[in-house]
Order: structure tokens, then C-alpha cells, then sequence
């Protein structure tokens, strides 16, 4: 009863912070979807892995027989197949593009740990 009554409370606090800033609260973890990573100190939401991806996938954790290098493409190819679908704005862009190495590094160990679970 007493979580319901908090939740009721945030949800309010929410909607009274929306009234007085003129923007939505931002949506809480487990209602959030797709990818998320922190380059450049900022938070950027990327799109969630989907169907389409599921070739790419199926090499990378090993449902495909193919080799290492074969396993590096499909990965590289995933990682820009999300980057190209995520809604990204102007700022976000500019971040990825100063760092293409550390953005490739923290797309590719958010896709690890959504597939496997751990960061290997």
C-alpha cells in the first residue's frame, strides 16, 4: 500500500515539474529502451537492438559457423546499423565524431553486455 502511495506521489511530483519547466521528466530506467551510453560526460540513448539485426547477431554469438574476422565485420556492421537508426541530435553527433574509437569501444561493449549479459 505504501509503494503505491509513493509511486502515486512521484508520478505527481513528475507531472508538477512538467507544469513548471515545460518538459517532460525524464523516463525512468526501466521504462527507457534501447542502448545507452556516456561519451563526452553525456548520456546518449541509441536504438535498441531489433529484428532486423538478428543475422548480425546470430554471427556474432556464434549461431552462424564464421570465422574471427567474419565475427569482427558483422560487429562493426551491427554497431552502425544501430548508430544510423538511433535519433540523435546535432550535439550528439559531434560528440561520437571526436572519438570515433571510444564511441566504436562503448557501442560495441553495450551491445556485449545486452546480448551476454557481462561486459567480456
Amino acid at each position: 500500500m505504501d509503494e503505491k502511495a509513493a509511486g502515486g506521489a512521484d508520478s505527481k511530483l513528475a507531472e508538477k515539474k512538467t507544469q513548471e519547466t515545460g518538459t517532460e521528466a525524464p523516463e525512468s530506467p526501466q521504462e527507457q529502451s534501447g542502448l545507452v551510453v556516456v561519451l563526452g560526460g553525456q548520456l546518449i540513448q541509441l536504438s535498441a537492438l531489433g529484428v532486423q539485426d538478428f543475422p548480425l547477431i546470430d554471427i556474432i554469438t556464434g549461431g552462424t559457423p564464421a570465422g574471427v574476422l567474419d565475427r569482427s565485420k558483422a560487429k562493426f556492421s551491427l554497431i552502425g546499423s544501430v548508430l544510423s537508426r538511433s535519433k540523435l541530435t546535432p550535439e550528439q553527433v559531434e560528440i561520437l565524431k571526436l572519438d570515433p574509437l571510444g564511441t566504436y569501444k562503448a557501442v560495441s561493449a553495450a551491445i556485449t553486455q545486452e546480448l551476454f549479459g557481462s561486459d567480456a
